[in-house]
């Protein structure tokens, strides 16, 4: 649950980016990408309604995932 808090957080932002880079005439991919942001946040939300948070180490645990989540966001926009 821990791992899941921390994914989704950044995978929030990264879709938040994506969604307000977009123009005016592209409001159904905005629309796409504001809808799975939404699924992510709810998977977010149940993590932490599942004690995600009180588990010792989150914050060593939670800044080591969500580092690797956003070097695996980096990568894929690289290669």
């Amino acid at each position: 649950m821990a791992c899941t808090v921390a994914v989704e957080e950044v995978i929030d932002a990264h879709y938040g980016a994506q969604s307000a880079a977009l123009g005016d005439e592209e409001t159904a991919l905005r629309a796409t990408i504001d809808a799975f942001r939404a699924d992510e946040n709810a998977h977010r939300a149940t993590a932490i309604a599942h004690g995600a948070r009180e588990m010792l180490g989150y914050e060593v645990l939670s800044g080591v995932v969500k580092a690797g989540s956003r070097l695996a966001i980096w990568l894929s926009t690289r290669l």
